[in-house]
Order: C-alpha cells, then structure tokens, then sequence
C-alpha cells in the first residue's frame, strides 16, 4: 500500500459547496472513478481519505489536497488525476499528485487574495478606506471561540504580511493568516471589518492560495 496527496483547485460553484459535502462528493467521486484504493477494516468499511485543512464555504482553492491510499504502489500518477477528474463535478479539477512530505499539523499560515469591489465606489476610496484601516494600531473584532463564547481579538497582532493595490477586478489584498488547527484565522472577519469602515457595501472574491509551514516552507 501507498499513500498519495492528490493536489486540486475548488472553483465556480463548488466554492459555494460546504467542506462536510466537499468531502462526500470527492469520496463519491474516487469510489466510481476505480482507482485500486484502500478501505478502512471493520463492519462499516469506509474509503481512506484525509483533507489538509477545510476552506471556507464561498472562498477558492487553487492549493487544495486530499490524501488516499493506494493498494497498488505502482499505480500511474496521471491515471488518478484522469479518472478522478472524469468523475468529480465541474471545479473540483485534480492536477498534480505526490506523495506526502509533510503532514497537515504543520501548516500553520495560508496566504489569501482578497479582490474588493463596489458597484456605487471606485476602486481608489476602496484602497483608501482599506488602507486607513489595515495601518492603524489595533483591528478589533468579535470571534466566536470553538466553545461557543464571544471574545475580542486584534485581527492586527495576526496579520503576518500583507500588500494592497489597485488593479483593474478591483482592490487586491494579499495577505498571510495564521491557520491550522493550533491558530485559525478567516480573512472574512477582515473583510466585514473592512466594510464597515467604508460605509458601504462591498463584494469579495477569497481564494486561498498557498499554505506554509512554521518556518515558512510550502506545505507538501
């Protein structure tokens, strides 16, 4: 047997698929595409399949994994990503697959790009709210604990990087959060935050890009 990670994208309306239905439509789609893969022993034998880290419901995934284990090590690479891609919905697109380097514990940030756009404000009072905003001293915000309680947090402290700028889609935000299960950060509280300095109404577009590691390697 053999253990693989199989790298895909989440767009177009799958962005709108919960990560719980996420997990059922891939696993449906790996049972039916035939791939000689493991099942878990016992009464109710169940496909092996392990995710990285959930996306949020809404958001793009250009970085996305899911780990499967294979009864034939030598089963072609390119032959999963065919007969996986030939039975998953439109935007759930395979297209690389390794073997696993790192395990999921070890991310710890994900690198966001945040597109914002208004249909009564240009791009240019977009940045300038934004900007007065992300360069202040504190961004206080409400979060709601696994717990169930609300607490205040200083989006500001979590902030690793970031960069702003006008393009022609709008005000790009690129900005790295922590994330994992230690510390987890949605850029949505970001974004809400961001709205409510403007005054207005704004439209965002999150695609999560890239997850690393403590000491900032790419997760693999």
């Amino acid at each position: 047997m053999k253990n693989v990670r199989v790298w895909y994208r989440k767009d177009g309306a799958c962005r709108f698929i919960s990560h719980l239905d996420i997990n059922r439509t891939i696993t449906r789609a790996l049972q039916m595409s035939e791939i000689p893969l493991w099942h878990t022993e016992g009464f109710n034998s169940r496909l092996y399949v392990s995710f990285a880290l959930p996306l949020s419901l809404g958001f793009r995934g250009t970085y996305e994994s899911v780990d499967i284990r294979l009864i034939e090590e030598n089963y072609p690479y390119d032959e999963i990503i065919s007969r996986f891609n030939s039975y998953s919905p439109e935007g759930l697109t395979a297209y690389e697959v390794t073997e696993p380097v790192m395990k999921p514990a070890a991310i710890c940030y994900a690198e966001f790009e945040i597109i914002i756009t208004s249909e009564e404000h240009t791009n240019d009072e977009i940045f300038d709210y934004a900007n007065t905003l992300l360069n202040s001293e504190k961004i206080l915000v409400e979060k709601t604990t696994k717990k169930g309680t609300v607490k205040q947090v200083n989006l500001k402290e979590n902030i690793v990087r970031y960069t702003l700028k006008c393009t022609q889609n709008g005000v790009e935000l690129s900005i790295v959060l922590p994330a994992g299960s230690v510390k987890n950060v949605n850029p949505s509280l970001l974004t809400d935050v961001i709205e409510k300095n403007c005054g207005f109404e704004i439209f965002t577009d999150i695609t999560r890009k890239e997850l690393y590691t403590e000491n900032w390697q790419l997760f693999r």
